[in-house]
């Protein structure tokens, strides 16, 4: 017997991205709901970090969405809050990864926001991802 061994992709499909920016402006414009997108990013060859996204995952609200760019790179989306909201829930949830998979050193992840707000208009990919990585490496 042969067996099938399954594993989950580190990287999304690239239209996964376009939907949840897709979302983000619709839920703006059409129900004024402020949301947050967060480019969150590790040094190249970071270990620890594709566990700290599947955690992240794992602690979100349903509404809320992780998009895996590269292994050292992800977009979230965080749905109904502020950018302030936004840090806190991402401390607060860090802090528990830390508790829970505790190293010598504690890790280190860059993070950007970009708060999409009512009346901004449609975004783009581009502009999200701009915002949030930058011209520049996140890391560097």
């Amino acid at each position: 017997m042969v067996e099938a061994q399954m594993i989950r992709e580190m990287n999304d499909d690239p239209r996964k991205l376009t939907q949840m920016i897709a979302r983000v402006s619709e839920l703006a414009e059409a129900h004024a709901v402020c949301s947050v997108v967060v480019g969150v990013a590790a040094d190249e060859g970071d270990l620890l970090f594709p566990d700290y996204l599947a955690y992240l995952e794992s602690a979100l609200r349903v509404e809320d969405q992780i998009f895996r760019m590269t292994r050292e790179r992800a977009v979230l989306y965080l749905s109904d809050v502020d950018a302030t909201r936004a840090a806190e829930v991402l401390v607060r949830i860090f802090g528990q990864f830390c508790d829970e998979f505790p190293t010598a050193e504690a890790p280190e992840f860059a993070q950007r926001m970009l708060e999409v707000t009512p009346g901004v208009g449609p975004i783009s990919v581009k502009d999200v991802l701009t915002s949030v990585f930058g011209s520049k490496d996140l890391m560097n």
